[in-house]
């Protein structure tokens, strides 16, 4: 079995999301934001959006990229952010269908991108760092990661994952949360603290302890 995992970063913009996700040990950046990636580590730039085989294809040709140059394959992928591929997706899809079939699409997409994440990544033994955006819904009085129709009642990104954490900026620093309720973040993990503050947090350890925590729950996989 893989011991690979999914992680799921989020938070309100400029809270740091893409600094923790720059920190992970042996990653690849997939940056999907519309502007260049401001730090130095290996990443490739996806700027635009021309169909989900388009973005497999180029993260796959990248991993081998990075594998001739490093000499292994990444330990993690970091989809930087997730939120805008989806974007991105739901443009794309919007002006190359009509009605039902834009929905139809972007659920079709949203599968495959899930699919590959689990069937291609982790499969092959690379965690999955998800960097996704927030907002904040008055309705639902709920942060919320943005999608549409079924994927969002779903809980979007959310829920793809076991695991999650929320970037709050508060008062003159910023917390990681963990377990609070009221944010976008759950863990599997028993000794967590509900937050910490972002100076204190180690993402590298925290794919140890979550990698650790499946190969001991997979000796029970019948």
């Amino acid at each position: 079995m893989s011991k690979a995992i999914k992680l799921l970063i989020c938070g309100f913009e400029s809270t740091g999301k893409s600094t923790i996700g720059a920190k992970i040990d042996k990653a690849l950046v997939v940056n999907f934001d519309r502007k260049e990636y401001a730090f130095k580590v290996p990443h490739c730039n996806i700027k635009s959006y021309t169909g989900l085989d388009a973005v497999t294809d180029t993260i796959t040709e990248k991993v081998q990229a990075y594998e001739a140059k490093m000499g292994h394959y990444p330990n993690t992928i970091v989809l930087d952010t997730v939120t805008q591929m989806y974007s991105a997706m739901q443009k794309f899809n919007d002006s190359k269908y009509n009605g039902f079939d834009i929905h139809k699409n972007n659920n079709m997409d949203t599968l495959g991108l899930n699919d590959f994440i689990e069937d291609t990544l982790i499969a092959n033994g690379m965690s999955v760092v998800i960097v996704a955006h927030t907002v904040y819904d008055e309705a639902s009085g709920r942060h919320i990661i943005p999608a549409t129709g079924a994927f969002a009642k779903a809980g979007s990104f959310l829920s793809v994952v076991n695991n999650s954490v929320f970037i709050e900026k508060k008062a003159n620093k910023r917390v990681v949360n963990h377990t609070v309720m009221k944010f976008p973040c759950r863990s599997t993990l028993e000794d967590i603290p509900e937050y910490e503050d972002m100076d204190k947090y180690d993402v590298n350890k925290h794919i140890a302890q979550l990698k650790e925590q499946k190969l001991e729950s997979d000796d029970f996989l019948l």
